[in-house]
């Protein structure tokens, strides 16, 4: 449970097991059950997971191309350090924005197509 993998990125929840925290869900896809309350419950699919706590338009758009292998979901949380987290079907983080970080989603981008291949 404590291991971390080395994903490239030095932001300590990436390359381990998506952290427990209580969620609010803002916005999801309509395939996505939304009566759910952590983000573990969210990973029940078996499919990646972007969450993306600010409600950034440009994180929305850059997770489109992927819709077929992962969901996007818009959630509140008390945790005022993280902007989104791009999170494996495993469990594993492989992609944590900060809060005010990142506005074009770049690297956001590359970590998609890194873990989830080239967008549909």
């Amino acid at each position: 449970m404590d291991a971390r993998y080395d994903l490239g990125d030095d932001h300590r929840f990436v390359g381990t097991l998506c952290p427990a925290m209580k969620l609010t869900l803002e916005r999801s896809d309509p395939d996505v059950v939304t009566a759910v309350n952590r983000s573990l419950d969210l990973l029940r699919e078996g499919r990646g997971l972007l969450l993306d706590f600010v409600d950034r338009a440009e994180v929305r758009g850059a997770a489109a191309a992927w819709t077929g292998r992962g969901n996007t979901l818009t959630a509140r949380t008390d945790r005022v350090d993280l902007g989104a987290l791009l999170i494996r079907p495993d469990g594993c983080v492989a992609r944590a924005l900060p809060t005010g970080q990142d506005r074009d989603a770049t690297t956001l981008v590359r970590a998609l197509g890194t873990r989830f291949g080239q967008p549909a």
